[in-house]
């Protein structure tokens, strides 16, 4: 099956571009890796309104400014991203149902996407993302930026600021957010060790954003 093509690692770093982009303020209405059969190969689609007010060429400039600030350039080479107007019909459709199931999910395509044949396709939605604001580690100074991703409206990303390690494993427990023990364990973990991390099929709802400072 062609989606088996798509491992841990490609799906990692495409949460690590959605979040990149989404701290970069850069508007986005849709993410997903598209299965292209013609080239055999998955392809990252950013659908951006820049790809229409401000052209191809300098909607990618700035996209890739962005990668590279976030550090994900070295993970994915410019080229495996493709920015497409939003405008797009097929992509239109997708935004719609990524939006109705707010979470990662592949979806059976069929249909050609700026004239090229995605087969499947695999969505971003519905993930906390965290970073670490200090180097400290493993004290009460330690402070972190989280966001709820993806923020398709340009502008400022509506973030909250968490001091202290404890305060962050509290707002993982948190009710609104539902994690399991173990889902928390492992979050705190990788943000300890590599400054950042990322819960990825958070559903939540406008009062839930609310109640946890993320709206």
């Amino acid at each position: 099956m062609a989606t088996a093509a798509l491992v841990n690692h490609d799906i990692e770093v495409g949460r690590r571009i959605v979040a990149t982009l989404t701290r970069a303020s850069i508007p986005v209405n849709v993410y997903l890796w598209a299965f292209v059969p013609q080239r055999e190969e998955w392809q990252f689609i950013v659908a951006t309104p820049l790809v229409d007010t401000k052209g191809p060429l300098e909607a990618y400039n700035e996209v890739n400014r962005a990668l590279q600030r976030g550090g994900v350039g070295d993970d994915m080479a410019a080229a495996t991203v493709f920015l497409r107007s939003p405008n797009d019909r097929v992509l239109k459709s997708l935004e719609k149902e990524s939006r109705a199931v707010p979470h990662e999910t592949f979806r059976v395509v069929n249909a050609s996407i700026a004239g090229s044949f995605v087969e499947d396709a695999y969505l971003y939605h519905g993930s906390i993302d965290i970073v670490a604001l200090t180097n400290a580690r493993g004290g009460d100074l330690d402070k972190y930026s989280v966001i709820y991703l993806p923020h398709s409206g340009g502008g400022a990303v509506p973030s909250k600021q968490i001091d202290g390690g404890g305060s962050l494993r509290t707002f993982l427990e948190s009710k609104p957010l539902r994690l399991r023990r173990d889902v928390v364990e492992s979050t705190i973990k990788e943000v300890s060790e590599t400054g950042s991390g990322s819960v990825a099929n958070v559903q939540l709802r406008t009062q839930d954003l609310k109640r946890l400072g993320l709206l």
